[in-house]
């Protein structure tokens, strides 16, 4: 699948902020924070002098910045980790579904239709001594966290499920993100605004069992969506519409380039140094034979890494088929790297899956070189200098290889192109 994008992003800070409006969570948020700041709730409220207050504000403003640390520490390695399995095991179609349905289960059981008993258990120690300082608020945050089963943990269990499908530990990563910042960013906002939360908290608390029936109905959303493989629909959404957050994530990090130039007419030396060359490995075909991309050089390159195993890879290979077909007079190449599969699995896949374009067993250093990780498919995009242009990572629709395609291929006249070497 896609990686992250605004919309699984914005279910994740849904999932976040649903939890901590939960009615395990709200009641109790106003004593934790004294409980962190050594600060009574009456000193909060106002109820001391000045500098005293000020003090006691700093206080609860550094405890609560570790505890959340804390608690996002574990919340960012669950997320972090069910990308890195699900990018790993969830190709097969059957354990999405069965994912899918443990999600609508977790959502059932928050309207109340189910009865779910370890659920209902909970698991946080409580010390009878205070934490000492950020140190201590840290750890406490990780050892809520930990143990957070009742009513948070259907909803936590819902956004670790749709960052398992997610297409890697990056997106993974990145939801699990953006789900601690909605329960982390109002807690510290109740630090600093006690009188008002308790205002809120007054008003709002009829309204739990509320909160409750919409944090299933989202998860049961969830689990359709991770079932149905919906989640690449939204991330081909997204992508078409630049709103692809893990390739913001990869361009801070400098490992994602920015897509290719929207106006045919700008040069592509203009552009040299904004894109990374391809790494110069030596793969081979099926046949045994050296074959190295920068061989490709003068053509527009699409380079999939994918395996026979692999279920979106696989419902990428048809589009692949016709856009080789289409676009291979204006210079255009397709090229799958398998660093998977031997040859004989290749050949048993290709009786039954038509590959028609060229194939290459890659070498175990391909993903150092790639920086691919354990997921699949990956994409890169190639221009005709042989300059990576766009790393797409998880599956996409045609339309949504196209968007960049088409533009790199615009860059030159097509009367440039030169013939692909190797075999297909």
């Amino acid at each position: 699948m896609e990686g992250a994008n605004i919309y699984t992003a914005l279910i994740s800070f849904l999932g976040g902020l649903a939890s901590f409006l939960s009615p395990c969570v709200l009641p109790l948020v106003p004593g934790y924070i004294s409980l962190i700041s050594g600060v009574s709730i009456d000193h909060l409220k106002g109820g001391e002098g000045a500098p005293r207050q000020s003090s006691a504000k700093r206080a609860v403003i550094m405890n609560s910045l570790a505890f959340n640390a804390g608690l996002s520490v574990i919340f960012l390695a669950l997320g972090a980790a069910a990308g890195w399995a699900g990018a790993a095991i969830l190709s097969d179609w059957r354990l999405r579904v069965v994912g899918g349905l443990v999600i609508i289960a977790f959502g059932l059981q928050l309207i109340g239709v189910l009865k779910i008993a370890a659920l209902y258990r909970d698991t946080r120690k409580f010390s009878d001594d205070k934490p000492r300082g950020p140190l201590g608020s840290f750890t406490l945050g990780m050892a809520f966290a930990a143990g957070w089963t009742p009513c948070i943990g259907p909803i936590l269990g819902g956004i670790i499920g749709l960052a398992a499908t997610s297409g890697g530990w990056k997106s993974g990563l990145v939801l699990s993100a953006f789900y601690s910042a909605g329960l982390s960013v109002p807690f510290l906002l109740t630090g600093l605004g006690i009188n008002r939360f308790l205002n809120f908290y007054a008003g709002f608390r009829r309204h739990l069992h509320k909160v409750e029936v919409v944090s299933g109905v989202l998860l049961i959303v969830i689990g359709i969506m991770v079932a149905s493989n919906s989640v690449t629909w939204l991330a081909n959404v997204a992508a078409k519409s630049g709103l692809n957050l893990e390739a913001v994530v990869d361009s801070f990090a400098k490992r994602q380039q920015p897509t290719a130039p929207a106006s045919s007419a700008q040069s592509v030396a203009t552009n040299a140094a904004a894109y990374p060359p391809l790494p110069d490995v030596e793969l081979k075909t099926l046949d045994g034979k050296a074959y190295r991309l920068s061989d490709l050089r003068g053509r527009v390159v699409l380079v999939n890494f994918w395996a026979t195993w692999c279920l979106p890879c696989r419902n990428e290979i048809p589009e692949f088929n016709e856009m080789q077909r289409e676009y291979e007079a204006k210079g255009f190449t397709v090229v799958g790297v398998t660093s998977h599969d031997t040859v004989e699995d290749v050949r048993s896949f290709q009786q039954d899956v038509k590959q028609d374009y060229t194939v290459l067993l890659g070498t175990d250093d391909i993903p150092a070189k790639f920086q691919n990780g354990p997921g699949l498919p990956v994409t890169y995009i190639i221009d005709r200098e042989g300059r990576v242009r766009q790393k797409i990572i998880g599956a996409r629709d045609r339309a949504g290889f196209e968007a960049v395609v088409k533009p790199v291929l615009d860059e030159v006249p097509a009367t440039a192109a030169a013939q692909p070497p190797g075999e297909k």
